[in-house]
């Protein structure tokens, strides 16, 4: 039998924590604002500013996790940051007032800014030098496993065991879920005496095939249409998805309807995950940004137009969460196309800490409109509509523009070396 390679139990584990961190803890907290709303008394507003306090914290953390990974090592940052984002949820199951929900979503946001894309993206880089998109677009699926049937199963557990009980049960399963991915990873191969996937060979010549479209690397000027463009997605992919439920409970649907929803968008983003990385590595990341770019307009103009149709919600949602394929896996592989591999983990980091800040910016403005619109979402829905087209013009002009400038600087690439975070 073929021996399996080490970097796959890796990403298994990333994968794991990831699950937690980024997805239960994010993508399918959605299915809790409309009880938070309901059974604690808070407004839409409140409820928004529960995403605004964890985007917050999770940005700071951003920040601050340079000094974090070089102080602990990204298996034992990434293990801790899994149990805080636990110990988040169990702290919103003892929460009985608006100021201990916030002091749980910053808990929750230190996880998710500690435990997420960053130190992933650095593993896999580590573990992989070949097939390396591919293995990240998998890697980001389970983020969307984690609304697959969850909410419903979360929605199980609070009509026996209430609220608390929900927020209690699911503390306990990210708590089992990160100590099993913390005894899958490693830090470097080198630990082990073994080389990435793909030998450390191949890595160099992967990286220089890979950035070859972009040989001068990112300059500062091209961070004048960079920002923009990550406070777009985080607009979009960070806050949009995270009050999803909201918007379709305040369109008339009921609980169930919602977490049907949210558990089909769970499928559709896992698929177009894998999708996005394995076109990407077929057919060039340009390609696949404008068929992703093109789906994710698609579902959030037709969840502003969906009224009371179940019909349109459904491919709404469908189109949108295949969308999402863009903000997230594409945030990570674009690096490879756009960087040097001297850049590679500083601008991880920048992307990021960028995508943390478009949240933070845009995550209290659907419930402040939903509270001056009668509590209809769908003006900050029709907001991220316009987001998304703009978003999808400046990815087009950032690769244009990179790979235009690439003609005039024909230098070789340096050789591979890892930059400090």
């Amino acid at each position: 039998m073929k021996h399996i390679h080490r970097a796959y139990l890796v990403l298994i584990g990333c994968a794991l924590i990831l699950f937690c961190t980024s997805g239960l803890a994010v993508n399918a907290f959605g299915i809790y604002q409309p009880l938070l709303i309901a059974e604690r008394g808070l407004s839409n507003a409140q409820a928004s500013a529960l995403i605004t306090v964890r985007n917050l914290v999770s940005f700071l953390a951003m920040l601050a996790s340079g000094a974090w990974y070089r102080r602990v090592s990204l298996r034992t940052g990434l293990g801790l940051a899994g149990l805080l984002t636990a110990a988040g949820f169990a702290l919103y199951g003892a929460a009985k007032s608006f100021p201990v929900c916030c002091a749980a979503s910053a808990v929750v946001g230190a996880g998710y800014g500690l435990g997420t894309l960053i130190p992933v993206a650095l593993l896999l880089e580590r573990w992989f030098s070949q097939k390396r998109t591919l293995a990240f677009g998998l890697c980001s699926a389970v983020t969307g496993l984690s609304t697959l049937g969850i909410p419903s199963l979360l929605l199980r557990v609070h009509a026996l065991r209430g609220l608390s009980g929900a927020f209690g049960f699911e503390a306990a399963g990210m708590a089992l879920l990160c100590a099993l991915g913390f005894a899958l990873i490693r830090s470097d191969p080198a630990e082990l005496g073994l080389a990435p996937y793909g030998g450390a060979r191949q890595s160099a010549e992967a990286g220089t095939r890979v950035r070859s479209s972009s040989a001068r690397g990112l300059l500062n000027s091209d961070w004048l249409l960079l920002v923009p463009m990550l406070l777009l997605i985080g607009a979009v992919s960070n806050v949009g998805y995270s009050h999803l439920g909201v918007l379709i409970r305040a369109a008339g649907f009921s609980m169930e309807t919602a977490a049907l929803a949210i558990s089909v968008s769970g499928l559709t983003l896992t698929a177009a995950k894998c999708a996005y990385g394995a076109l990407g590595e077929r057919l060039g990341l340009r390609r696949s940004n404008r068929v992703f770019g093109a789906a994710l307009l698609s579902g959030l103009a037709l969840l502003c137009c969906m009224g009371t149709s179940t019909a349109l919600l459904f491919f709404g949602v469908l189109f949108y969460s295949a969308g999402l394929a863009l903000t997230t896996v594409g945030l990570t592989a674009w690096c490879g196309d756009w960087c040097r591999p001297e850049q590679y983990e500083a601008t991880v980091r920048r992307f990021q800490i960028g995508y943390a800040l478009g949240g933070l910016v845009f995550s209290a403005l659907p419930g402040a409109l939903a509270d001056r619109c009668g509590g209809s979402y769908t003006p900050a829905y029709l907001l991220f509509t316009l987001c998304a087209a703009a978003l999808a013009l400046c990815v087009e002009r950032v690769y244009s523009h990179v790979q235009a400038s690439a003609q005039t600087h024909r230098t070789p690439a340096p050789a591979y070396s890892r930059a400090r975070l």
